[in-house]
């Protein structure tokens, strides 16, 4: 993934002396109607995006998309396998683990990620810990709480999944088409727009 010139600042998040202590810290994206590749459809067409850390730590990320997604959402080629709606944190400028979703020995930057997936049959909400690689690790995958309704894909990630984050991260939004089983090279980015580094 390609990085950018921003950061997301969580301002005061470091000195938060107990819950609720602060109020929410919220970023938000804007991307163009259109822009996708692959002659994606609208419901992979990403116009905005919101992420809220809150005083308790959970991140709650919206993307908002082009057109509603269908309840039973057809797999638009390439996509043969699977579909993703993706938020990538950046945590670490000087790291890009290697490996899973990707295929063993693929670098990519994000050392969190959280999706919503749907595989033909049913939507999956799904956290991956990418940090274990950068040590030999096998990437932790747990499941997370999930919503679509209309235009609008949201997630949950708790923030005892993630822990303790710098002040200033990147995240990375992307829409994906699997033709292959995820963790193999058969992956391809329909959309994306970034905040981060």
């Amino acid at each position: 993934m390609m990085r950018s010139n921003l950061r997301w600042t969580l301002a005061g998040f470091t000195a938060l002396a107990a819950p609720g202590a602060l109020g929410d810290v919220v970023s938000t994206v804007l991307d163009p109607v259109g822009d996708t590749r692959l002659d994606a459809p609208t419901f992979q067409d990403i116009v905005s995006a919101r992420m809220t850390r809150t005083a308790s730590g959970d991140f709650e990320l919206m993307m908002e998309m082009a057109g509603p997604v269908p309840v039973s959402p057809p797999l638009p080629p390439p996509a043969t396998n699977q579909i993703w709606w993706f938020w990538g944190f950046d945590l670490d400028l000087t790291a890009s683990p290697r490996g899973f979703p990707l295929p063993p020995g693929t670098a990519v930057v994000p050392e969190f990620i959280v999706c919503v997936s749907w595989d033909g049959a049913a939507f999956a909400g799904t956290a991956i810990d990418r940090r274990p690689l950068l040590s030999g690790g096998a990437a932790i995958v747990t499941p997370v709480p999930f919503s679509i309704t209309g235009t609008r894909v949201e997630a949950v990630l708790p923030s005892t999944l993630i822990g303790d984050v710098p002040r200033s991260i990147g995240w990375h939004l992307r829409t994906m088409d699997w033709s292959g089983p995820v963790g193999s090279g058969g992956y391809h980015f329909a959309d994306s727009a970034d905040l981060g580094p």
